[in-house]
């Protein structure tokens, strides 16, 4: 049986050379029917030798010098950058964010694309669209190519 330890952490080498010597040293008896089990002479384990390394440089903690009075600062708030946000609920739209996507459908040589858009909605006009379907709406707007 192999066992492989590795551990970074400096400081403690001799420890863990010592360690790592007496556990290679160390062998299991096994129980086999009909056999006896014969007990290995243990062997002495020598002091490590210190291993020899390039300094770490490790940060140094700075220390602020002490208060004379302890005062009372509001909460720092840190800002997060913006990752992209995992819409947790529908976002709604207004008429107005429909119309200029609609808009710059048109304006960019789709007018067909647009007018067959909304007449699949049963509508025959943009204004006649009920709330409840914009949001729809503007996905289908976003597949055609829009921005909003």
């Amino acid at each position: 049986m192999e066992i492989k330890v590795t551990i970074n952490a400096p400081g403690l080498e001799g420890a863990i050379h010592t360690l790592a010597q007496v556990l290679a040293n160390y062998e299991l008896p096994v129980n086999i029917p009909g056999s006896e089990v014969v007990e290995q002479p243990k062997q002495e384990v020598q002091a490590p030798q210190p291993v020899q390394q390039a300094p770490v440089q490790q940060p140094v903690p700075t220390q602020q010098p002490p208060q004379q009075a302890p005062v009372q600062q509001p909460p720092v708030q840190q800002e997060v950058p913006q990752q992209a946000a995992v819409p947790t609920s529908n976002p709604t739209y207004s008429m107005d964010q429909l119309a200029v996507a609609a808009t710059q459908l048109m304006d960019a040589g789709r007018r067909d694309d647009v007018v067959n858009l909304i007449t699949s909605f049963g509508v025959q006009a943009l204004t006649a669209l009920p709330q409840e379907q914009y949001g729809a709406f503007a996905t289908r707007l976003r597949e055609l190519g829009a921005k909003i």
